[in-house]
């Protein structure tokens, strides 16, 4: 999983960086700079649901294959 900014929309609020920090810097214009690397574990993926979620320009997306969220989320839970 991977979460990624879409530069065109986004408007420079920085919601998303007070969502997930650790991986949402802002630019001088307050704009997002994505971590590109993989999201690994179930806290940082559902961190980055919350801040697509968060995200009022529609800007931030989650990219990878859906059965492996289902299964990092169920492994969470399990523990």
């Amino acid at each position: 999983m991977r979460l990624i900014v879409n530069g065109s929309k986004c408007d420079g609020r920085g919601i998303c960086a007070l969502v997930i920090p650790e991986r949402i810097s802002l630019d001088v214009w307050g704009y997002a700079n994505v971590d590109p690397s993989a999201l690994e574990d179930a806290r940082s993926i559902a961190r980055a649901r919350r801040a697509v979620r968060a995200c009022p320009a529609q800007a931030l997306t989650l990219t990878g294959d859906p059965r492996e969220i289902r299964r990092l989320v169920s492994l969470r839970r399990s523990k």
